[in-house]
């Protein structure tokens, strides 16, 4: 009987600072008192990231030359500024599915270092995202609830204003492992890539 191939849940993300995610956390807090509860599921303090690609399982042998290819990519790049402000959802405000804390700053620069990304990881995950790139934070996703705690999420965003949690400069991305547990995913990191080698 084959091996079974040992594998791990991975993803490539920016961290952001403890200070943007006690604002982002406070945010959070906010949209829960509003809506019904349990309508959505947060994400957790620890977990608020920012996502350049997610891999999904990775064999271990194919760690270590994922590793060099994406220190290939951070060489080129130089460190950027980037912040975290307002609140909006996809697929709308009107119909949230994902809640999210929109990235402004140097968004050029972050969209060049994802592309580069996503193409250094191709060989390497079974199906590539095809939607087209938008930097965010997840801040939470809307469980399937009735019409009106829907609204009640909806109404609850649309009243939020617009606001400033922080900016910070990024100098690495990294290299997550995710692992689903009863209790939610567990992420740690795996390997850093400073920008600028």
């Amino acid at each position: 009987m084959a091996e079974e191939k040992q594998s791990v849940r991975a993803f490539i993300a920016i961290h952001i600072p403890a200070g943007v995610r006690e604002r982002l956390r406070a945010a959070q807090a906010e949209l829960e008192r509003a809506i019904t509860e349990s309508a959505v599921r947060w994400t957790p303090f620890e977990q608020l990231h920012l996502t350049l690609e997610f891999l999904g399982n990775v064999a271990t042998e194919n760690l270590p030359p994922l590793e060099s290819a994406l220190k290939q990519v951070a060489t080129p790049h130089r460190p950027f500024e980037l912040s975290a402000e307002r609140v909006g959802a996809f697929s709308s405000v009107r119909n949230p599915r994902v809640v999210w804390a929109g990235i402004e700053g140097e968004t050029d620069a972050v969209k060049s270092l994802q592309s580069d990304v996503k193409s250094s990881v191709r060989s390497f995950v079974a199906e590539q995202e095809t939607r087209p790139y938008k930097p965010h934070v997840t801040l939470g996703r809307v469980r399937t609830v009735k019409a009106r705690d829907l609204r009640r999420v909806s109404d609850a965003l649309a009243a939020t204003t617009e606001r400033a949690f922080g900016s910070w400069r990024v100098e690495e991305f990294a290299l997550m492992q995710s692992k689903l547990s009863p209790h939610g995913s567990q992420h740690s990191t795996l390997a850093t890539f400073g920008l600028g080698g």
